[in-house]
């Protein structure tokens, strides 16, 4: 589909232009979102009428919202199928429950997306393999893949981990990942992943989005970048490949969701919600430590109904 196929697609479920487009964008790149940043993809204010597109998202059933762990924010999750495949994209695994270990890389990479709207962004699968085989002449052995069984048969995933890639003018290829604490661990095997590809690749740069908060974890990610593709940087050869740190403007740590225990999943996410707004009021985690109650007990003695959990089990 092309991407004015795509907004007409979703437009015709009664959203403006506007909405349209920036649903597009989140389906095809993080699957989550926060209202501000759909303020900044329209250019206006946030206010009233941002907050009831949301709710209007929730009360429809195409998604779910989650408080987060401070209760500064609440973090929305487009998951209906209708809409996702109203882009031709019904099974995307941006529609699965969310691990809330990626809730805040996900909420970068859409940051990256928005803050460059002159860049071409690849997203879906087919895109990327278009792409790369057909405009840039690279061999379908180069293109990153992993191993899959579907229904008990063995098969190759294209370009797995499902992250953007844009393409700037006039040819340069931009490889965008978050670059946290908890996503250093996938990094090595991304980059192994990539290296036909890069090695095959003229000119390209890769962009290590970082928020102010994480901007310590330099040194161990330049590690990593040394050990894989040094040789693909050193040399008069490779002057064309790039690797750069881009800073956020943002800071990601209040967003850890905080979720109901999974009981209440089938119950709606507006009790999540309800559960949110009554404790508003506190900065900390919604339990206590009584004294004499020693602090690694507390994992046993946590307020009733409330707990965090790697995954949002207020997503359907």
């Amino acid at each position: 589909m092309t991407p004015h196929e795509r907004l007409d697609a979703v437009a015709r479920f009664g959203f403006t232009t506007r909405q349209a487009g920036f649903l597009v964008t989140v389906m095809r790149h993080s699957g989550v979102c926060l209202p501000r940043q759909y303020a900044t993809f329209a250019g206006v204010a946030y206010g009233h009428k941002i907050n009831r597109f949301f709710e209007r998202l929730v009360s429809r059933g195409f998604a779910s919202a989650c408080p987060c762990l401070h209760n500064r924010a609440l973090v929305y999750h487009v998951y209906s199928r209708s809409l996702y495949g109203a882009i031709g994209e019904p099974h995307s695994r941006l529609r699965q429950p969310v691990p809330g270990a990626v809730v805040a890389p996900r909420l970068m990479l859409l940051d990256t997306v928005l803050e460059a709207p002159e860049v071409t962004w690849l997203a879906g699968e087919q895109d990327k393999v278009e792409h790369f085989t057909t405009r840039t002449g690279i061999p379908l052995d180069c293109l990153p893949q992993q191993a899959a069984r579907t229904g008990g048969a063995a098969s190759c995933r294209l370009f797995p981990d499902a992250l953007p890639i844009g393409v700037e003018s006039p040819n340069r290829t931009l490889f965008v990942y978050s670059a946290t604490h908890s996503s250093l661990v996938d990094f090595r095997p991304f980059l192994r992943r990539h290296l036909a590809l890069l090695s095959a690749l003229p000119v390209w740069t890769l962009r290590l989005v970082v928020a102010p908060d994480d901007r310590a974890v330099e040194t161990a990610w330049q590690v990593v970048i040394d050990r894989e593709i040094g040789p693909l940087l050193a040399g008069p050869g490779h002057a064309e490949h790039r690797v750069e740190w881009w800073a956020l403007g943002r800071r990601y740590g209040h967003v850890s969701p905080l979720v109901t225990d999974c009981s209440g999943v089938r119950r709606g996410v507006e009790q999540g919600e309800q559960v949110g707004e009554r404790l508003a009021a506190r900065s900390q985690p919604p339990w206590s430590r009584s004294p004499g109650v020693p602090r690694r007990a507390l994992g046993r003695s946590r307020m009733p109904g409330l707990r965090t959990n790697n995954y949002w089990p207020c997503v359907m």
